[in-house]
């Protein structure tokens, strides 16, 4: 079928149409193409949540609320396909508002929670160091005695391996490749070892 067809066969589609059907199938096509722009932009990164879910008040603590754009796209989304096929099977309008809402309500919910699962997955990539401590690292540069500097280590915390400064508290040095636990957290970069034999 060509273009042309097509929409030769959907403008024919639509006048048959009464005006109620007409309403809940436009807002059900205009929310489908929105969906379909915002699904775009998502995947191709130019979208920012934090743009389109300015009008919530919890977006950096669990992503979008009720009110914000992706919601409204499915309320409307699910009201209008939902109220189109309600009077296609023959309920009056009023059991078709009933219907129309219900499943906007049901796709407002089902996308807010799963916005709301998907930011709360989410990491900023920082490492807190004070996860280090008690962990068992290994010495990269020689640590020299008595927390003197100079020394660093490999810890595996948090999920991954890090390299930090290190002081040691044992009165010896601890050579490279020797086995090493934190014991206390200096700064945001530095802590004291001590070797495990």
């Amino acid at each position: 079928m060509t273009t042309l067809g097509f929409l030769d066969q959907a403008s024919q589609w639509w006048a048959t149409l009464g005006a109620a059907r007409q309403v809940f199938y436009g807002l059900g096509l205009v929310s489908a193409f929105a969906a379909l722009v915002l699904a775009v932009l998502g995947f191709v990164g130019l979208e920012h949540h934090d743009a389109l879910d300015a009008t919530s008040a919890d977006v950096d603590h669990g992503g979008g609320g009720i009110f914000s754009v992706k919601p409204l796209v499915g309320f409307f989304l699910g009201f209008g396909w939902a109220g189109g096929l309600a009077l296609d099977s023959g309920l009056p309008l009023i059991g078709a508002l009933g219907c129309a809402a219900l499943a906007g309500w049901v796709m407002m919910a089902v996308i807010v929670g799963m916005f709301r699962l998907i930011y709360s997955m989410r990491s900023d990539g920082t490492v807190r160091v004070a996860d280090a401590l008690g962990a068992v690292g290994t010495v990269y540069v020689t640590l020299p005695p008595a927390k003197a500097a100079g020394g660093q280590v490999t810890v595996n915390f948090g999920g991954r391996q890090e390299t930090l400064a290190a002081l040691s508290a044992a009165p010896r040095t601890i050579a490279s490749g020797e086995k090493v636990k934190v014991v206390e957290i200096i700064d945001g970069r530095t802590v004291l070892v001590e070797p495990l034999a």
